[in-house]
């Protein structure tokens, strides 16, 4: 599948970085950091959606973390047009998180696979375009068990094509994991 991947993919991005790691493993922190090193007009992508209390909650201290210093825009779907919408107005975006994105994609019930996938390649190749750079973090989730369920395994498996399509398109990729980083790319 990667040497599919490898030759579909005609040009790497030179703006595009992606951060990977499990849950709660510092890739926000560190994506955070490395954007703040590429520009001074900074924004900062949410694409979680508060759903409950608890979700609501921990959007409002992921805002409190970040300085005055970072815009936010918050948006769970169309993430291609809104980058392309902010076209000449940042030099860095830190779009937190694809696999929210993803799941959200999912979730929204009239999206196939093909479909989310497609989107994925669409982002891929749109952010060439882009003239500023972007930080994408994302969650690897194919390192445990296998799931029990049809929902979580179709969910790993679109987050795992997903990370491979743009890891390949990236520049950079880091993988966090207990909030040390370690470039793989």
């Amino acid at each position: 599948m990667k040497e599919e991947l490898n030759r579909q993919s005609s040009i790497v991005n030179q703006r595009l970085i992606m951060v990977i790691g499990g849950a709660r493993g510092g890739k926000s922190n560190f994506a955070l950091s490395l954007a703040e090193g590429m520009g001074d007009r900074r924004i900062y992508l949410a694409t979680a959606e508060a759903l409950d209390q608890e979700m609501e909650e921990r959007i409002r201290l992921h805002k409190e973390s970040r300085s005055d210093l970072w815009d936010t825009v918050e948006e769970p779907l169309e993430i291609a047009t809104l980058l392309s919408d902010l076209k000449g107005r940042c030099d860095v975006v830190v779009l937190d998180c694809l696999t929210l994105w993803l799941s959200n994609l999912i979730m929204k019930g009239d999206n196939t696979d093909e479909v989310i996938i497609g989107r994925v390649e669409e982002l891929s190749k749109m952010i060439f375009n882009l003239d500023y750079s972007i930080v994408i973090v994302s969650n690897e989730v194919g390192m445990g068990i296998v799931p029990e369920n049809r929902l979580a395994r179709r969910f790993r498996e679109i987050a795992g094509m997903a990370n491979q399509i743009l890891s390949d398109a990236a520049s950079d990729v880091y993988m966090v994991m207990a909030g040390i980083p370690v470039k793989i790319k």
